[in-house]
């Protein structure tokens, strides 16, 4: 495995493994002790951090996938992974930097409604990042 595989299958790994953490395990632990105020606020904290994160692991395999192939010989992915990535990178960019904000202007008020965007905005990026993971192990 070279360098650029493992940029690209590190974070993609980084990523997929942050999405199941926070969705199955911190989030769910969360609204479960807090309950769903309190656990809002918590999350609240989060999310830009999170999101941050997304938006960061998916640039490494998008700069990879650009520029690897003018600096080394690195083979072009499959479409999927191509696909899965983008689409997951543009959820997690919309959450950072348009939904967040409105969460932070809304305050607690509006959590439930913006806590349904947020979870379908996961729910796309998991769905396209472990797409993507799967097809570049085939």
């Amino acid at each position: 495995m070279g360098v650029a595989d493992l940029l690209v299958h590190g974070a993609l790994g980084l990523w997929l493994g942050s999405i199941v953490f926070f969705s199955l395990i911190a989030a769910p632990a969360l609204f479960d002790e807090l309950g769903q105020e309190r656990a809002g606020d918590a999350v609240n904290v989060v999310f830009p951090k999170y999101y941050a994160f997304g938006v960061a692991m998916g640039v490494v395999p998008l700069a990879v996938w650009t520029a690897g192939p003018f600096v080394v010989d690195v083979p072009s992915p499959h479409r999927v992974a191509q696909a899965g990535v983008v689409i997951a990178f543009v959820a997690n960019a919309y959450a950072r930097f348009s939904l967040i904000p409105k969460m932070e202007a809304a305050g607690s008020e509006a959590f439930a409604t913006y806590h349904k965007q947020s979870v379908g905005l996961n729910v796309v990026a998991l769905v396209g990042v472990a797409a993507a993971f799967v097809v570049g192990h085939l």
